[in-house]
């Protein structure tokens, strides 16, 4: 897969067409078995990998008590798996790339087009993901409202991305 994947996101969640804003400034893919991502967009220089990825790493967390902060380990492939296939984040939460996401909407069982999809929508301040889970594939389209995109038109084109996908048996 990897760099064909990478142009395809790149196209379908990416670019603007015919002037328009890009629905999402980045995109990823990654598969069911461990939820690591395999490709990325934008692919100009790479660019996409630092906006959706970072290496397992260490956050500080407030404690359940609420008393105070403890530090948790926190592995970004496993945190997208679990939302993608359970709408709930782990302990420590939703974490792409050292931004932490949290799940403000999910739907296990989203019809879209003539497909089921699991689904789920992580926020953050001026910006969030929508998750997408087809048959084995999960998709991520991410917005910025700073970069002019919405949460409507990411989880737009994110739907018909999966959509694709689905019909091409992934």
């Amino acid at each position: 897969m990897g760099d064909s994947w990478d142009a395809t996101l790149q196209e379908w969640l990416c670019d603007g067409e015919a002037g328009a804003a890009a629905a999402c400034f980045a995109a990823g893919m990654a598969q069911e078995a461990d939820g690591a991502f395999y490709a990325a967009a934008p692919t100009a220089g790479e660019a996409g990998w630092g906006f959706i990825y970072a290496d397992p790493h260490e956050q500080q967390i407030t404690k359940e008590s609420g008393d105070g902060t403890e530090p948790v380990q926190i592995n970004e492939a496993a945190a997208l798996l679990a939302v993608a296939t359970t709408g709930q984040a782990p302990k420590g939460g939703l974490w792409l790339a050292k931004t932490k996401y949290t799940v403000t909407q999910r739907d296990m069982a989203m019809e879209s087009g003539d497909y089921t999809f699991k689904y789920a929508f992580g926020t953050k301040p001026k910006g969030g993901v929508h998750i997408v889970k087809t048959t084995n594939q999960i998709v991520c389209g991410f917005y910025s409202e700073e970069k002019g995109q919405n949460a409507g038109n990411a989880k737009k084109a994110v739907l018909a991305y999966a959509e694709y996908l689905m019909s091409i048996g992934y």
